[in-house]
């Protein structure tokens, strides 16, 4: 069940009390075929910049106060085909 529809060992548990077994979710838990490894979000997330690098353009408008409280509007744009 948890291979062919990707449920949690808390949703199995549940299904399993409406079905009227008495087994505790840790113990379904137990029984649950282990994750293989799959990338975590850091390497997809890198991996996703790297492949899009040419068509991402970043962008940020701020304001600076100074010392003589005048106020500088800063925008700098990232062009991260060229970084």
């Amino acid at each position: 069940m948890a291979s062919d529809t990707g449920w949690g060992a808390p949703r199995i548990h549940g299904e399993l009390l409406k079905l009227g077994f008495d087994v505790s979710e840790r113990t379904v838990s137990r029984y649950m075929p282990r994750r293989t490894g799959t990338p975590n979000h850091i390497d997809r997330w890198k991996a996703f910049l790297r492949n899009h690098r040419e068509g991402i353009t970043v962008m940020d408008f701020f304001s600076v106060p100074t010392i003589k409280f005048n106020v500088l509007y800063v925008l700098v744009v990232i062009d991260h085909g060229r970084r």
